[in-house]
């Protein structure tokens, strides 16, 4: 390995580390924003911001997502339970998250993703044999 190799290490392994953080900073927020909107009589102002925060949440995790693409194919589990993290309810997060595993070259992931779309889509959760 060459100085130049852990350059690049370095660096994905720095955006790896650097969204994690952010990721774990935005889902406290949320936690204590969706605390305080079931404790109490919230605001719409109170509930745009939890939206916003869920979000944001599920945004870093589609980063996150493609950080571990790019790793490859040993990295599928992880990958996969990056996509269960996600809040989305629109499904809109989740098809975006099929499209960048697609992008990358992962259809079994891709297909993995679609499959839990479909039993939140319906309501069974994530809970499913995946099989990997």
């Amino acid at each position: 390995m060459t100085g130049a190799d852990d350059d690049e290490e370095g660096a994905e392994g720095t955006e790896t580390t650097r969204l994690e953080h952010s990721y774990a900073l935005t889902t406290l927020l949320q936690s204590l924003t969706s605390d305080l909107v079931a404790a109490t009589t919230s605001t719409a102002a109170q509930r745009a911001t939890l939206a916003s925060q869920t979000l944001q949440a599920d945004k870093l995790l589609l980063q996150l997502l493609a950080a571990e693409c790019v790793e490859g194919e040993e990295r599928g589990m992880k990958a996969l339970e990056i996509v269960g993290l996600m809040k989305d309810e629109s499904g809109k997060i989740m098809d975006a998250a099929a499209k960048v595993a697609s992008r990358f070259g992962r259809e079994v992931l891709r297909r993995r993703i679609e499959e839990m779309a479909e039993r939140r889509a319906i309501g069974l959760g994530d809970d499913g044999d995946d099989g990997l």
